[in-house]
């Protein structure tokens, strides 16, 4: 008999049925850039062309100077004509002029099309982070989310405008050079073309060696931040546990790694470009010693050979340039192949559509069995029925399963195996918003924006909420003396991550946020064993306001507060190996009643 997991693939993966099951694979760098340009830049093709036009009078004038060499020289210079000489003058002065505002231009609309490049990829990765299943965060750093939205949209971003009209703009002026020096002399562009293959060639190892190390910078740069976030976030445990030395250790390990990649990158980059600048001066010494062959000085004259040095000169920068845009280009693939794996990402699977505006709060578990790899169960044969404004408490070990089931009611992962109903509906048949919109969270690991403590109250409202409703969900949760005694009340700020609340008042915070949500079904972490004694009953007493007439499930930490329960589920190993109510597992005098009398034991010590 097959398993659920194998007759369905998506649950292998740590979303179970929750996500789109996708191969992964390497994104080609140029299947990357054909991307980039087509779904990024090319919608911007107006302020492209502008640029273009730019680009291609500037590399005209650019030209034009080296064209009026010539008849500066012969017309004027060697026959001593004033009135030739003057009038080039003025049209050098025009070119010049020309080419200012060109570069002007063409510069301006490269950067209006680059922001709005940048724009566009940090909402499509923004986007995809709002919809992503929740297993693919148990797979990835934030500090690698950050840089995606951050370093890599910038560098991607180059790729996609200053590389591709940089290209186009070099490309156009080397063929307007080589066309030039064709017509001055093609016996020269013979001997200069015989030095191309070696350009070429030098390119493409750079272009190889560039790819190689692009993809150890971003990978540096991503473990820097992951180290760096660590350090905030861990700096009283830090401290406290003594390890500030460690955590100086640990991060300058992969500070050193980051420089020792930037240097393999700088020292490949900045090596290329005297290299390219020798080939070509080796080219021009050959032109001119190759100019006084007889068969080849009868063709010139001086302001010929003048203008054809002139324009192998000019070839130096668009070839430089080329080399190193390759650098930049090879960065910015590799950024944008990291961006489109989040990008790419599996959505969370939406496929209900039985709308749903407030539920009653029948929840039902039938057999349900969850893992989240496919392979080790996390949870095995849970069946549960909760009546609306019943209250579940879970209780058991650390690890038994407990924040998992909870986690599998409004589809944050799906059962790998069984059906979790709502009103007698499998939950899939729900749109997620309407499911999500039925659940109110207090966890353990309280979540605050840096913002007031009015607008994190705000936050769980379903719509425009005005003050005075902040201010009845805050007096409802026992929060409203404490926010009026802060600086400023309710439009005081709380920090990052609340840490300049106690955690009482975090949590109370969080209990006024779930209160204007007003859903019919809570989801409750009562972490309150590391509150002080005054913050733990103003908790339990805002707990008991809450669940008044709402379905409640309960994780339990100290028993005492969940004695009046409906029903309370010892989880152990993911497995329901007790239930009942608090007098009936204390009558059967099992792992529930052993755990209860040890913190009775505890309490009365």
């Amino acid at each position: 008999m097959s398993t659920a997991a194998e007759a369905d693939p998506s649950r292998t993966s740590p979303a179970g049925k929750g996500a789109k099951k996708k191969k992964a694979e390497p994104t080609p760098s140029w299947w990357a850039f054909r991307r980039l340009f087509v779904h990024y830049a090319l919608p911007h093709w107006p302020a492209g062309l502008l640029a273009i036009a730019a680009m291609l009078v500037f590399a005209g004038t650019q030209l034009g100077v080296i064209a009026t060499i010539k008849p500066l020289l012969d017309d004027g210079l060697v026959e001593r004509d004033v009135a030739t000489i003057r009038s080039f003058a003025w049209l050098l002065l025009g070119l010049l002029a020309v080419q200012g505002v060109a570069y002007f231009l063409s510069h301006y609309w490269v950067t209006w099309i680059s922001r709005q490049v940048v724009k566009r990829l940090r909402l499509d990765v923004h986007d995809r982070l709002l919809n992503m299943p929740r297993h693919v965060y148990d797979h990835i750093s934030s500090g690698q989310m950050i840089s995606r939205l951050t370093y890599e949209a910038e560098q991607t971003a180059k790729t996609t405008t200053n590389a591709v009209l940089t290209i186009f703009k070099d490309a156009v002026t080397v063929i307007l050079i080589f066309g030039y020096m064709i017509y001055l002399s093609p016996w020269l562009v013979l001997i200069v073309g015989a030095v191309l293959p070696v350009i070429a060639g030098i390119m493409a190892y750079i272009n190889k060696r560039f790819r190689k190390i692009s993809s150890r910078v971003h990978q540096a740069v991503g473990g820097v931040g992951n180290v760096a976030e660590d350090t905030v976030h861990a700096h009283q445990e830090i401290k406290l546990f003594g390890q500030a030395e460690q955590a100086q250790q640990r991060f300058e390990k992969v500070a050193e790694r980051n420089r020792r990649q930037f240097m393999k990158f700088s020292l490949t980059k900045y090596a290329s470009v005297p290299l390219i600048r020798l080939v070509v001066g080796i080219a021009l010494a050959v032109t001119i010693s190759i100019a006084t062959v007889d068969a080849v000085v009868e063709t010139l004259t001086v302001g010929t050979l003048a203008s054809f040095v002139g324009a192998l000169t000019l070839l130096s920068k668009p070839t430089k340039n080329l080399v190193k845009l390759n650098a930049q280009m090879q960065k910015g693939l590799t950024a944008a192949s990291s961006i489109f794996t989040t990008v790419d990402a599996p959505e969370e699977i939406d496929t209900g559509t039985r709308a749903l505006q407030r539920a009653a709060g029948r929840v039902e578990l039938r057999n349900v069995h969850f893992s989240y790899d496919g392979e080790h169960p996390v949870l095995r044969g849970i069946d549960l029925t909760a009546e609306p404004g019943a209250m579940i408490a879970l209780t058991g070990p650390s690890g038994s399963g407990k924040s998992t089931l909870i986690s599998l009611l409004p589809r944050f992962y799906d059962a790998t195996e069984g059906t979790i109903l709502l009103d007698g509906v499998p939950v899939e048949e729900y749109p997620l918003a309407d499911l999500r919109r039925q659940f109110a969270p207090v966890s353990q690991d309280i979540m605050l924006f840096n913002t007031t403590v009015a607008e994190n109250i705000a936050y769980g409202a379903q719509g425009e909420v005005s003050r005075a409703e902040i201010e009845r969900a805050a007096e409802i949760a026992y929060a409203r003396d404490f926010i009026e005694a802060l600086p400023n009340g309710f439009d005081t700020e709380v920090g990052e991550d609340g840490t300049l609340l106690s955690g009482g008042q975090r949590q109370r915070i969080a209990i006024a946020r779930a209160v204007l949500k007003d859903a019919p079904i809570l989801l409750l972490d009562e972490a309150t064993a590391s509150l002080d004694t005054e913050s733990e009953r103003y908790i339990h007493a805002a707990f008991e306001r809450l669940m008044q007439g709402r379905t409640a499930f309960v994780i339990a930490h100290r028993l005492s507060t969940v004695e009046n329960a409906d029903q309370i589920l010892f989880l152990e190993d993911g497995q329901v190996v007790e239930r009942g109510t608090h007098k009936e597992l204390l009558a059967q005098n099992g792992r529930y009643a052993g755990l209860y009398q040890m913190q009775f034991e505890g309490t009365d010590a």
